[in-house]
């Protein structure tokens, strides 16, 4: 409906688990979601005071865990640059990494033969309810007045 607005759900934070407002986005309270952005800007930070860092060493200098590195990366939000120039990608539904695209090629072929089965169901369902439409026919009733 036009005019909606989103009614405010009490929850608790993921990650502290205290009680917070929550409208929409991530289900983190807002202290906690104020420390994870300081915590971006600094990892932001070091990583253009000393470009080429591996992630390791970042994790290890700022005493971030290379999991809540990789998530940025994941996100968007950071990109890490391979040996050969280009800026590694990472599969956005496994997390592998890629050199091109959206998704490795597993999870591509995986998608495609989801689509595939689910395409031939569809069809075959399809063809059933045609050949159900056909085997009646409808008889028009006698209108005469007796």
């Amino acid at each position: 409906m036009e005019g909606d607005i989103a009614v405010p759900d009490l929850k608790n934070c993921k990650r502290c688990n205290k009680v917070f407002l929550y409208t929409a986005g991530l289900p983190i309270c807002p202290v906690c979601m104020d420390e994870d952005e300081r915590m971006f800007k600094e990892v932001s930070l070091y990583i253009r005071e000393h470009p080429g860092t591996p992630l390791s060493v970042v994790s290890t200098e700022l005493q971030i865990s290379y999991d809540k590195l990789m998530k940025y990366v994941r996100e968007g939000r950071l990109q890490i640059l391979a040996s050969n120039g280009e800026y590694v990608r990472f599969c956005e539904k496994c997390g592998t990494a890629i050199s091109k695209g959206k998704m490795c090629s597993a999870c591509e072929n995986h998608i495609s033969g989801v689509l595939d089965i689910s395409k031939k169901n569809l069809q075959k369902k399809l063809a059933d309810a045609e050949k159900m439409s056909s085997a009646y026919r409808f008889i028009q009733s006698d209108t005469k007045k007796k």
